[in-house]
């Protein structure tokens, strides 16, 4: 369950432990997370805009649910970071 929206919780936690500083792992899966997330909820009944919608949702949320239990597991001991991860829905595909 979402507390927060990602993009609000991740500024909020900008002085967090990591100093503001994320590991850029973490720091391209939260971008392409966010991205993920606004096309999923984004219709359209313009076909090519449904169609760029698709095409968006492909690009940004394939293999996104592994990767995020990934990350999970290999930033498990930074609290900072697992509440910032905790923030997202742990299956999107």
């Amino acid at each position: 369950m979402r507390i927060l929206p990602p993009l609000l919780l991740a500024f909020l936690m900008a002085g967090s432990a990591t100093g503001g500083e994320l590991p850029r792992d973490v720091a391209d899966f939260l971008a392409r997370r966010d991205r993920c997330d606004h096309f999923r909820g984004e219709d359209s009944v313009d076909p090519a805009r449904a169609a760029d919608i698709r095409r968006a949702l492909v690009a940004n949320c394939r293999g996104t649910d592994a990767e995020l239990a990934r990350l999970k597991r290999r930033h498990a001991r930074d609290p900072a970071i697992r509440a910032r991860l905790q923030a997202y829905d742990p299956r999107v595909e």
